[in-house]
């Protein structure tokens, strides 16, 4: 079959399909939230399980090549799309949710319920219905709809799909250079995903921070005088606590608050850092005048006024300017001994060994390879050498420039829709999506599309949608055109 051009895609035939198989659309995202995959707790067998769903869907579509490649922890799947297409674009996806603690819960995470919520006609209540599952299976299903009207893509497209985000993304580095014969070839990173905020505006990312993870461990393996094995706390006398040890190998890193950077090579590093470039500096003024007057505290994921006090919360382009592109060095989890009733762990022990899991994000010309290698060297330094430092990620920053057409082709097709484009030169979080940017030297974008619905508790997609949320068939219906519009620009 011949190539479909980008404006050969008959964007109303494609609605009406999209329209006539909703239901079968709905029972597709209903088949990966019934699938559970939360990759720090569930079984190897489940994520395999799903990483086998993700990669059966895919062949359905029509991939030429679906492999179900291996990971550190969790497989993930690589699939290729070969439309014979002037354009080629990698996407992302995610196989692994966020636990799902039954506390809270009013319907089953993995029941994939369809009821009315929140006065929508109807929503998906289930793990990973909003974060990521929900948004990824309209974006194929709009594939299938376009497939099913012209028997291929405007676009040929490489998915990438891990089960290990949650986990920080361990392996995803190690798949893009798996796959780097194929995906040298991108000509873009394209990860559409449901974005859609008050105010029928929609949130468009150009790009993220970079993203290091690490564990650092102290054990009766390698500091002497710590037990191999737990002991009873009775014999405390006896033997070093690795809690204690860890404890005095984090307080070298910061200040007193955990503010500041005492790993000289990156506090340096962290100084000369690159701001905002012209155009990004204007996005950031545009974004801080849209909320001029509110509260950080409500706009920025910091869990509204009533969780933390701040001495100035007013949201600005400087509180912007350090959200996006300041340096963060923090201590995301501490993990020893007793921690707590129905954990299973013991009290009263010394424990054998204690772990703290640290992330660093930034927007820095120090890749991440030498920000591990310099909380290496400060903790030699400094006499912890016998302080283990296993990497869970190593990300480098990217940038996309404001002015690629892949962003118009983005931001008009949302604007012809009747939606406003909210275009954040930067995104603070960090992760995976920067892997094949940075590897190819190729544009990305993430976000970008109507629709939504709830994180956390009762995690719901929305599927009829109002005036608040778009409903999934606008969603896919956005999907196709904002597709034949990227084809369209990315051709030229």
């Amino acid at each position: 079959m011949a190539a479909l051009p980008p404006d050969a895609v008959d964007l109303d035939a494609v609605g009406r399909h999209i329209d006539a198989h909703l239901d079968e659309h709905v029972a597709a995202v209903q088949r990966w939230v019934r699938q559970p995959s939360v990759s720090w707790d569930t079984r190897d067998d489940a994520m395999r399980a799903m990483a086998e769903l993700a990669a059966d869907e895919l062949r359905a579509l029509g991939c030429r090549e679906v492999e179900v490649v291996e990971g550190r922890y969790h497989p993930g799947v690589w699939a290729w799309f070969d439309a014979g297409a002037d354009v080629t674009l990698h996407t992302y996806a995610m196989l692994d949710t966020r636990p799902a603690p039954a506390a809270g819960w009013r319907f089953d995470p993995w029941g994939a319920a369809l009821e009315p919520l929140d006065g929508f006609g109807r929503v998906l209540v289930g793990r990973g219905a909003l974060g990521a599952k929900g948004p990824f299976v309209a974006f194929l299903n709009a594939l299938r709809s376009i497939i099913a009207v012209h028997g291929t893509l405007p676009v040929n497209l490489m998915v990438l799909a891990e089960g290990e985000e949650i986990m920080g993304s361990p392996s995803y580095a190690g798949f893009v250079e798996r796959y780097r014969h194929r995906l040298q070839h991108a000509r873009a990173s394209y990860c559409p995903t449901s974005a859609q905020l008050p105010g029928r505006r929609v949130s468009v990312g150009l790009g993220l921070k970079g993203m290091v993870v690490v564990e650092l461990a102290v054990s009766g393996e390698r500091w002497p005088g710590a037990p191999r094995r737990s002991v009873h706390s009775s014999a405390a006398g006896f033997v070093h606590g690795p809690p204690w040890r860890l404890a005095q190998a984090l307080a070298s890193l910061t200040g007193p608050d955990g503010t500041g950077c005492r790993v000289a090579a990156l506090a340096e590093a962290w100084e000369r850092a690159p701001g905002p470039s012209r155009a990004e500096a204007a996005l950031l003024a545009s974004l801080a005048d849209a909320r001029a007057g509110q509260d950080l505290r409500d706009v920025l994921p910091l869990g509204g006024p009533d969780n933390v006090a701040l001495d100035r919360a007013t949201l600005d382009e400087a509180a912007l300017r350090r959200f996006l592109y300041g340096p963060t060095f923090n201590v995301a989890g501490l993990r020893s001994g007793f921690v707590g009733p129905g954990t299973g762990s013991e009290p009263f022990s010394v424990p054998a060994r204690a772990t703290a899991t640290i992330d660093v994000r930034s927007v820095s010309d120090l890749p991440p390879e030498a920000i591990v290698a310099a909380l290496r060297e400060h903790l030699d330094a400094q006499g912890f050498d016998d302080v283990e430092v296993d990497v869970l990620a190593a990300f480098d920053h990217h940038r996309t420039d404001p002015a690629h057409p892949l962003v118009a082709a983005v931001t008009t097709t949302l604007e012809r829709q009747g939606y406003r484009p909210e275009v954040w030169p930067i995104q603070a979080g960090g992760g995976p999506w920067t892997a094949v940017p940075r590897a190819f030297g190729v544009p990305c974008v993430r976000g970008g599309v109507p629709g939504g619905g709830r994180l956390g508790v009762d995690e719901y997609l929305v599927i009829e949608g109002d005036d608040r949320v778009a409903g999934l068939a606008e969603t896919e219906r956005h999907h196709a055109a904002a597709l034949s519009a990227v084809a369209a620009a990315l051709s030229v």
